[in-house]
């Protein structure tokens, strides 16, 4: 059984919506592994949040919530969060690629390594907003995508539309990851997908993006007549 079918099987038993997210999403859109993995991304949403702590520290997980941009606060008990982030991270006692040090009271630092992940001993859990039947973009409201169309099944596992995955890579395409990812699927959207990346794209960065190029060449590439 594999890394994804593993974390498919504990999603399922925590009974909660989910989505697969990161560079996972995208080699399972395009239907094949891409690149290595240093980490397991899950998208889930805020009202599901307390029900996913409470699981995963029953399940004998260590969950931190991130604090600022240099310390996480480990969560021990589901009524003492700060809920200050969008995520969290979760990791097994025996995960030996993390290390978290204790800064003070339940205050921690951490530090990683950037092997790929092989085992279940780390998720991070990212948590986003539906409303009215739509997908809110975390980073501004006003981007949004209709829940139909923002999450998809591929092999029977849900993952978040390529185009929305691309979208919240965008913010850091100074990562070689973020820019993989987006070169080996850019040219696979639809044209509607495309479409509307570009125009979030066109919203969230109004002094532009440097994948707003790509993108419409690929866009003009499909529509020249033969």
């Amino acid at each position: 059984m594999n890394l994804i079918e593993q974390l498919s099987i504990m999603m399922v038993s925590m009974n909660v919506d989910y989505a697969i997210c990161g560079g996972h999403a995208i080699d399972l859109f395009l239907g094949k592994k891409t690149r290595q993995h240093k980490d397991l991304d899950v998208v889930v949403y805020w009202e599901d949040r307390d029900k996913i702590v409470n699981y995963m520290l029953n399940a004998g997980w260590d969950v931190y919530e991130p604090v600022g941009t240099s310390y996480l606060h480990k969560i021990n008990d589901v009524a003492n969060q700060i809920k200050s982030r969008t995520n969290i991270w979760c990791s097994t006692p025996s995960n030996p690629h993390y290390k978290f040090t204790k800064h003070e009271r339940d205050m921690y630092a951490v530090d990683f390594d950037d092997s790929e992940q092989t085992a279940l001993d780390y998720i991070e859990f990212l948590f986003n907003t539906r409303k009215n039947g739509y997908f809110l973009y975390r980073r501004n409201n006003d981007i949004k995508l209709s829940m139909d169309k923002a999450i998809l099944m591929i092999d029977n596992l849900p993952i978040p539309a390529p185009e929305m995955v691309l979208l919240y890579k965008s913010k850091h395409t100074d990562i070689s990851e973020n820019r993989l990812d987006f070169e080996n699927s850019y040219r696979e959207l639809s044209e509607e997908q495309s479409a509307w990346l570009r125009n979030a794209l066109i919203v969230a960065y109004p002094d532009g993006h440097n994948w707003l190029d790509g993108l419409l060449s690929n866009f003009q590439n499909r529509t020249i007549p033969t």
